[in-house]
């Protein structure tokens, strides 16, 4: 098919509205300016998701994604009814998050189970990190007053109130929409970088959006100075280098070079970057190590205020964790004399310390037992190789990276942040229909001739 046939190729317009509002949710998270549109687009990638099962007569869903997915929204559906029956303040926001919210992303995990639509979520990770790249610095060089018009920054976060701004001593700090997402999408592209040479659709044009990607994105990390983002960047190659471990001995030697060249490259660009904003500021290497060290002293001298915060919400959530061990305070409990948040008082920084303070010991392991799952199964994927397992092992990383910031972000507890686990899940479920489909296949070959 031809390129300018393949404009009017309808099946490349169904899956449209899915690409923008995939889009959407890594560019744009808590963005409420544009929350009517995801709803929207919500609703027509379902609509689609529905007419092509008609089409097929079922959901291109494996029962074992199906299983795991109920077996987690009904327990899930169990805290938010004890939620409700002590009165916390949040089970009707966590039914959203926890029950509702995972049966609509099964279904669209579903319509995205063929390999071309998957490929194209690849790409739209990459493009995402090249847009909130450069949203961060045009907002970056609008308060150094390069860019004169600040109503231009505004424009590219859609007015997002939380959008901030500050020069501290010896570094700079900034908060802009797409930061949230960059804890999954620097080390996808990371890990992408050192395993798309084994995958047959990664050609020279794919591996340059690949690396400005990859500038952008260590470039904001620098510039943000969030400190999880930090961690998780500098934790990104061992992940790396630890999934590629799992991959059959014909693919893992060339990626571990590859690995060791991209490694070297980013180290370089890191002393460039760091040396570009020593010019334009007063930014000090020291200063940015200090501070991210600082995050984690917990103790009581600590002088970092986000760490005192975390410390005293650590203590208040074992605390109540205690009175509830097994089963916890119930979905959307707020830990006592303890609030973060006015508007939501029943979320915390510390999310797994949160989770566990509200489910309890049996739920946390039941939410646990989901994660290994898919570490399990990706892993499974890996090993068999090929383009579908050097497809899976950045995603893995990626989703390892936010679940890391996660500990103390809540990231994931938002129906525009569960994304980061369906997202694998959808890879995963690919492979497990094409497993059902081989052994099918061979089984039918082998079944002997009636005599």
């Amino acid at each position: 098919m031809t390129d300018n046939s393949s404009l009017f190729d309808i099946r490349k317009w169904f899956v449209a509205p899915g690409y923008v509002l995939f889009f959407l949710l890594l560019a744009f998270p808590m963005v409420m300016e544009v929350l009517y549109v995801k709803a929207v687009l919500f609703g027509i990638a379902l609509i689609l998701t529905g007419i092509a099962a008609l089409t097929r007569a079922k959901l291109a869903l494996h029962h074992s994604v199906v299983l795991w997915t109920l077996f987690l929204a009904a327990v899930s559906f169990f805290f938010v009814l004890r939620g409700f029956f002590l009165g916390t303040p949040g089970a009707a926001e966590a039914a959203r998050v926890y029950v509702i919210w995972p049966l609509i992303y099964l279904v669209l995990v579903a319509g995205a189970s063929r390999p071309r639509i998957l490929l194209g979520l690849r790409r739209i990770l990459v493009v995402a990190t090249i847009f909130i790249g450069l949203q961060g610095a045009v907002y970056l060089l609008t308060n150094l007053g390069v860019v004169p018009w600040d109503r231009f920054a505004d424009l590219l976060s859609l007015g997002w109130q939380e959008q901030s701004f500050g020069f501290h001593e010896g570094f700079i700090g900034m908060q802009f929409p797409g930061l949230n997402s960059l804890p999954f999408l620097v080390p996808f592209v990371i890990a992408a970088l050192a395993t798309g040479a084994r995958t047959r659709t990664h050609k020279r044009l794919q591996q340059v959006w690949l690396w400005l990607a990859c500038f952008l994105g260590l470039f904001m990390v620098l510039t943000s100075t969030r400190r999880a983002l930090i961690v998780v960047t500098v934790l990104a190659p061992l992940l790396t280098w630890c999934f590629l471990r799992f991959q059959p001995e014909s693919e893992k030697h060339l990626a571990r070079r590859s690995l060791a060249r991209v490694s070297l490259v980013l180290a370089l660009s890191v002393v460039v970057f760091i040396g570009a904003l020593g010019l334009v500021y007063q930014f000090n290497v020291y200063d940015l190590f200090d501070r991210v060290t600082q995050g984690f002293n917990f103790g009581p001298t600590a002088f970092d205020s986000g760490a005192n915060v975390r410390r005293i919400q650590y203590l208040a959530l074992i605390h109540g964790w205690y009175q509830h061990p097994l089963v916890g305070a119930g979905h959307g409990a707020s830990a006592y004399d303890v609030i973060r948040s006015g508007t939501m008082p029943w979320a915390y920084e510390l999310s797994y310390v949160a989770l566990l303070f509200q489910t309890g010991l049996l739920g946390f392991l039941a939410y646990t037992a989901g994660v290994v799952w898919i570490y399990r199964m990706g892993i499974r994927v890996i090993r068999t190789g090929g383009e579908l397992g050097a497809s899976i092992l950045p995603i893995m990383v990626g989703m390892t990276g936010f679940l890391i910031a996660n500990a103390t972000n809540p990231y994931l507890a938002r129906f525009d942040g569960i994304w980061v686990i369906f997202l694998p899940l959808a890879f995963i479920n690919r492979w497990l229909l094409t497993e059902n489909q081989t052994r099918t296949s061979i089984l039918r070959n082998t079944r002997p001739v009636p005599g």
